[in-house]
């Protein structure tokens, strides 16, 4: 007998002030307007046996202090698990900053504060509303799609549009489809100053208007190295490449997905019985540059100060906090037109000084970083989420340790440790000055790591 129900909330989160935007280091004013509203969705999902709970957020990213806040309250008043709940963020970068850092930067202090009391309300508010159901699961595809490493050549993105619906069980009509898709939301640069959802907000809109009485809430996958072909083909650190977008894109791109949803939707099958099931790790793993001793840090830091006074002059280096300093570097881009190997040299200095400033302050070695690793199954899907921005190549990883088609990563989940590449990234002959492994989060071979974790996570909800 099906025993499996389904709930589901959705609760606007739109700051009606202005507030810092996130996703840009060039932006330096608080947003100027609304092109579209905000919201924070969850899908609370019960076999029986079994529960998860999935929040997901119209916002660049999830701060692990929000996501273990939000996790610790549901928790103690749902009775779940840290391994049972999911807390993502749809990565759009023309939303509000989610995490108050104490710099003083407008409106997020009010803003962080309102978002955490949304999300347990969201969380919540799906586990109440839970109702008889069926589950179905089906992959969609999607071009559109550019690899921003590669340059399109060859343009390694991934195209499947995993797919997850919750049918009321009385009506056999959807009540709420779970869906992901692996590409930055971009198609707004930074020379938008409104806040958006981008491309997954357009999409979830236009599938609840496709669908009356649904609630479709959206992951991103495998985006680290993806963004929207609509974007200009340049290197992933020059600030021409994120300017001068349309909210005609936007339109565009979210249209186009939200028809492969819709489709996918209409075949999606069912597994009988239905299969929840999840695990979750807390790895603690070292930080990108964690093998450089105190000396060779200080030397590169030093060697990043150095071509930043060349490029925009010291006495502006010596005064300046390291907060405008890519807006201050990214100007300087575009206001010299400056070659590709200049910008990619003054913005790789950029990445360093702001990474190793970080560490100077740390007495050494470098404190390992805290990792939720998390693996959830619902019916033949294998997800595994992972707390920052997931390359496309992770993502083929998990397929292959997975034996899986419909394995798919659920990124920027649990917490952000920026980009998330692998040891083959940093191998290549240029990771030295490529924007993913300069920025990236863990040290080499440390996303394998988590992969390997992952993959005898996922054996053993296979074997129970």
């Amino acid at each position: 007998m099906n025993t499996s129900r389904a709930g589901t909330a959705r609760i606007d989160i739109t700051p009606d002030w202005p507030v810092m935007l996130a996703g840009f280091g060039q932006r330096t004013k608080p947003s100027d307007g609304i092109l579209d509203r905000i919201f924070a969705k969850a899908l609370f999902l019960d076999d029986g046996e079994h529960r998860l709970l999935l929040i997901t957020a119209d916002l660049i990213s999830t701060p692990r202090t929000l996501a273990e806040a939000v996790a610790d309250a549901l928790g103690a008043t749902l009775g779940l698990a840290a391994e049972q709940i999911c807390i993502c963020a749809s990565h759009t970068h023309s939303g509000p900053t989610p995490h108050d850092a104490g710099d003083g930067a407008p409106g997020v202090a009010a803003f962080a504060a309102s978002l955490q009391t949304a999300m347990i309300a969201v969380g919540a508010q799906a586990a109440q509303a839970a109702r008889p159901c069926r589950i179905r699961t089906g992959v969609g595809a999607l071009d559109g799609f550019l690899n921003r490493r590669t340059r399109g050549a060859p343009n390694l993105v991934d195209r499947r549009i995993p797919v997850v619906v919750a049918d009321d069980a009385e009506t056999g009509e959807p009540m709420a489809v779970l869906f992901g898709a692996g590409c930055h939301p971009v198609t707004l640069g930074w020379d938008n100053m409104k806040i958006s959802g981008d491309f997954p907000g357009v999409a979830q809109r236009a599938i609840e208007a496709a669908t009356p009485g649904v609630n479709a809430l959206f992951f991103n996958t495998t985006e680290g190295n993806v963004v929207p072909i609509t974007s200009p083909n340049r290197d992933a650190l020059d600030p021409r490449g994120y300017v001068g977008g349309t909210y005609d894109d936007t339109r565009k791109m979210g249209g186009d997905l939200a028809r492969a949803v819709l489709d996918t939707m209409a075949t999606a099958t069912e597994s009988s019985p239905p299969k929840l099931s999840s695990e979750r790790r807390t790895l603690s793993l070292k930080p990108n540059f964690a093998d450089y001793t105190p000396e060779a840090a200080a030397a590169l830091l030093a060697g990043a100060r150095q071509t930043l006074a060349d490029y925009l002059g010291d006495n502006l280096v010596r005064a300046l906090p390291p907060g405008p300093l890519w807006s201050v570097a990214s100007d300087v881009v575009v206001a010299r037109d400056l070659s590709e190997d200049d910008m990619r040299e003054l913005m790789i200095a950029c990445c360093r000084y702001l990474g190793l400033y970080q560490r100077k302050a740390q007495a050494p070695p470098p404190r390992p970083v805290k990792a939720p690793v998390q693996v959830m199954r619902i019916n033949d899907f294998a997800f595994l989420a992972l707390p920052g921005e997931v390359m496309v190549e992770v993502g083929q990883a998990w397929s292959t340790l997975a034996d899986s088609p419909t394995a798919f990563i659920i990124g920027l989940a649990n917490a952000h440790l920026r980009y998330l590449p692998l040891a083959s990234h940093f191998a290549e002959p240029e990771a030295g000055v490529r924007y993913e492994t300069v920025t990236a989060g863990l040290q080499s071979g440390e996303v394998e790591v988590a992969l390997e974790n992952a993959a005898l996570m996922l054996s053993n909800l296979r074997a129970n």
